[in-house]
């Protein structure tokens, strides 16, 4: 989830444009679900971006924990933090806008509700509820750092991805056994012990498995594919519903129906390869897109920001609903009680909350940094002369 205004890796560019594409798709309820009926989205995207986290994670005994930290702080607490205000602010104007006088003031102990959330869910409110997962990736990366950083000598990656693993299942285990209220205390610990395997599958992929990937011929590749989709076809012949090879619901760790603590983390498994493998077929024409590239380096704001503007959108709608021409079916009231409506009146009418959802927080980016861009430019100006 990086700010970065270009990355090199391109081929981990496209794989993270791919992920958070999913992600908004998914919060349409898939509008393309690219293969999502043999790979649900559900059952890998997140721990797809762990493994890409993984991938670039360089700590060894020789890191600095307070310099990681603070690096860490910087780059997802104090954006994720930035971020959520931001749409706290909008979710207010959009209120004001959708309810008007019946719109009501942020209730006593609102804010103290809202770091509760971040604790434990990891989303302070509603409008940015898929912000949980950043506080899981930094709690993981803390963990990992700390890990590797003190057991470094002893540290043999296979060995201690079976060993995350085996937390990774202990993790399902538990989040099916214990009621959902005795957990939530508990609920970022549980969430790093889930996500820990998909850091060390980033870490092995680049150190073992990269070079002999890429070495594949076309052929194989795609035969990998196609094999990987058999074997997930397969799988649900022995589920009691094909969806349980997925898991919805990870920040409250809610969502796992499979009675196989393993399902989840070899679905996962199986994503990531796919999708990896899918990215390297594709070749270097995607992989050089600039939009590509623009909509991978600000993954963060489409993270924290598209459902904002599905609101944004049904404000748009409800606006024509009433002053212009009236909408097949859509339902004003059910808009105005939550931030989680969807017009339903064609199924290919989600393809444009998918646009709304990515290009929304990209076009609110390019002009963050368009209005911010001067002063930014001054201030490293001068602290560069100050340097000099």
């Amino acid at each position: 989830m990086s700010e970065g205004r270009s990355k090199s890796n391109k081929k981990f560019m496209l794989l993270s444009a791919i992920g958070i594409f999913m992600v908004v798709d998914s919060h349409t309820f898939t509008a393309f679900n690219f293969f999502g009926d043999i790979l649900p989205y559900n059952s890998f995207f997140m721990p797809m971006f762990i493994f890409i986290s993984g991938y670039f994670n360089k700590v060894d005994s020789s890191t600095n924990l307070l310099k990681y930290l603070l690096k860490k702080v910087k780059t997802l607490l104090v954006p994720y933090v930035g971020i959520a205000l931001a749409a706290l602010g909008i979710q207010q104007l959009i209120n004001l806008y959708k309810l008007g006088d019946e719109m009501t003031p942020l209730p006593p102990g609102y804010f103290s509700y809202m770091l509760e959330r971040t604790v434990t869910v990891g989303s302070p409110f509603a409008l940015v509820t898929p912000m949980w997962f950043v506080i899981s990736l930094f709690a993981a990366l803390m963990v990992y750092a700390v890990l590797k950083k003190f057991l470094y000598k002893f540290w043999n990656s296979i060995v201690m991805f079976v060993i995350f693993c085996g937390l990774n299942m202990l993790t399902v285990y538990l989040a099916k056994n214990i009621d959902p209220e005795a957990i939530r205390p508990f609920l970022v610990p549980l969430k790093v012990m889930f996500f820990l395997p998909f850091l060390e599958m980033g870490v092995i992929y680049r150190n073992h498995i990269e070079k002999k990937h890429e070495a594949l011929p076309g052929g194989a590749k795609l035969g990998l594919m196609f094999g990987l989709l058999i074997f997930n076809m397969i799988r649900t012949i022995y589920l009691p519903s094909p969806y349980d090879v997925a898991c919805d619901s990870l920040d409250d760790l809610s969502g796992f129906t499979s009675p196989y603590i393993v399902t989840p983390i070899i679905s996962a498994i199986v994503g990531i390869l796919f999708w990896l493998t899918f990215v390297d077929l594709l070749g270097k024409t995607v992989q050089e897109s600039r939009f590509v590239n623009y909509m991978s380096c600000h993954t963060f704001w489409i993270m924290g920001l598209h459902i904002t503007f599905f609101n944004v959108l049904n404000c748009i709608l409800m606006t024509i609903n009433e002053h212009f021409v009236e909408l097949l079916y859509f339902d004003t009231e059910y808009f105005q009680g939550s931030e989680w409506y969807y017009w339903e009146i064609s199924p290919s009418f989600k393809i444009v909350y998918v646009l709304a959802g990515v290009l929304g927080p990209l076009a609110l980016k390019w002009i963050f940094d368009l209005v911010t861009g001067p002063v930014r430019r001054a201030i490293s100006g001068k602290t560069k002369a100050e340097q000099n």
